[in-house]
């Protein structure tokens, strides 16, 4: 049987799907910052979230017009994207998808895309904002984990659509909100990962720039 805070987590990620827009509008509102449409998901979005602002990865085209008047940048696929970005003079970002060939050239993509974050949010990714970002994903990742490992112990925990919801729900959403949401539906207490299991000494970019190889 579930609990009310699961119905209410399930409910929470269907309304943040569904009036994204407005989800987003408040983000905006209460932070100041500004939001990227990216297209695809970037594997690094830790980058943009230590600039302050908030990656949107869309999954569909009908997500356009869900956020139409929303997205102050877009952060395309230099390669190929899964749809094409609508046509207009918001500030633009080509990221390679294929490969670095090497750690010097992964790590140049990271530093050009922070210099292109900190001019449109008009905020550096300093080194202590950028672990901050890493070990917010790296919780989310580890609850998703969980999550994932929870439907597999009990399929009837949540149904396909209300899955997606949840995952869905996370494009439009910070890492740490998202992080809270997935905790209350878990039922279990949203604690930072520790970030040395990426590495906490060094160049937060230079670990950032590995998972382009």
């Amino acid at each position: 049987m579930r609990g009310r805070d699961v119905l209410e987590g399930i409910r929470f990620a269907r309304d943040v799907v569904s009036f994204s827009s407005s989800v987003v509008t408040l983000w905006k509102a209460a932070t100041g910052g500004k939001a990227v449409g990216c297209l695809p998901a970037i594997p690094v979005p830790e980058v943009l979230h230590a600039a302050g602002l908030l990656p949107i990865a869309l999954e569909s085209p009908e997500d356009l017009p869900l956020l139409s008047g929303q997205i102050d940048a877009w952060l395309v696929g230099a390669d190929s994207s899964p749809f094409p970005a609508p046509s207009s003079s918001l500030p633009r970002f080509s990221f390679p998808q294929a490969p670095a060939a090497s750690v010097e050239e992964a790590l140049d993509r990271v530093e050009a895309l922070a210099e292109w974050a900190c001019a449109v949010s008009g905020d550096p990714a300093s080194e202590g904002a950028l672990w901050k970002s890493i070990r917010a994903y790296a919780t989310r990742r580890s609850l998703f984990d969980a999550l994932n490992d929870r439907c597999a112990r009990e399929p009837a925990f949540l149904n396909p659509e209300e899955h997606r919801n949840i995952v869905h729900a996370g494009s439009f959403l910070p890492p740490e909100a998202h992080s809270r949401l997935l905790s209350t539906i878990l039922g279990i207490e949203s604690e930072p990962a520790a970030s040395r299991a990426e590495g906490e000494k060094g160049d937060p970019l230079i670990i950032l720039a590995k998972r382009l190889m």
